[in-house]
């Protein structure tokens, strides 16, 4: 393990008996079950970064960045402005974009890797738009809890209100799974989340993860979120005990 210090995992979520409610021990088991060395294909110190916690409770390692970060510009990715991802996630966004335009869609790299202090000036700027923190948290994140600082989350344009009113986020709420994202801030689960939806929000956690939670349903889920599904990893597979 890469001996990350990362906070103790959310306890099970106390769930309503509701048939909307989907089983997610039923659905990490049968993930980690398929091949016990990995964990959802991803090796365990793979895992261990990619599956991090990045919620509006819960925040990253301070000071927190990748060893891999590339600028996604200069590897022939369509971006705005100089964004860096990491490597890991290079073949699976270049597949997706270019699928997209495939499809007559022009999603890039609008936004990728944010470090800690750079979304603190994030925060202040939307801090000063909205008047209130409180209120600017429902639209961006804490500094240190961005899951752009993963490295691994990308804002596929920069256009949002034009990306709300083309039939990109349909396209990619039917395909992002394919190339390994999921998108965390539903529609759905707003208030499970804190944050306001944005349908162009994907944060990579490999294919067969994504695909696990896609064939679950987890865009409509409303009493649980994407991120209760990595918690659960992490209780489930030792991640936090390990690390």
């Amino acid at each position: 393990m890469l001996g990350l210090a990362v906070p103790l995992a959310r306890a099970w979520p106390a769930l309503p008996v509701s048939a909307a409610v989907p089983d997610l021990r039923a659905l990490v088991r049968d993930g980690l079950d398929a091949d016990p060395s990995s964990i959802f294909g991803l090796p365990p110190e793979v895992a261990n970064e990619v599956l991090l916690r990045a919620t509006r409770d819960d925040a990253l390692p301070d000071g927190y960045q990748p060893r891999d970060l590339v600028n996604a510009a200069a590897r022939g990715l369509a971006t705005s402005g100089q964004q860096l991802i990491r490597a890991l996630i290079l073949d699976d966004t270049r597949g997706l974009i270019d699928a997209a335009a495939s499809a007559g869609l022009d999603l890039n790299v609008g936004s990728g890797f944010r470090s800690q202090a750079y979304q603190a000036a994030v925060f202040l700027a939307q801090t000063s738009r909205w008047g209130d923190p409180e209120t600017a948290n429902r639209y961006s994140a804490r500094p240190g809890h961005s899951q752009h600082q993963l490295g691994t989350t990308i804002d596929f344009t920069i256009s949002f209100r034009a990306f709300r009113e083309s039939d990109a986020p349909a396209w990619l709420r039917a395909n992002a799974h394919r190339f390994g994202f999921v998108l965390p801030y539903t529609a759905a689960a707003t208030e499970r989340t804190g944050y306001v939806d944005e349908p162009w929000h994907g944060r990579w956690v490999g294919q067969p993860l994504a695909s696990a939670m896609n064939v679950a349903g987890y865009h409509d889920w409303t009493d649980v979120d994407a991120d209760d599904v990595l918690s659960a990893i992490r209780i489930e597979s030792g991640l936090d005990a390990t690390s």
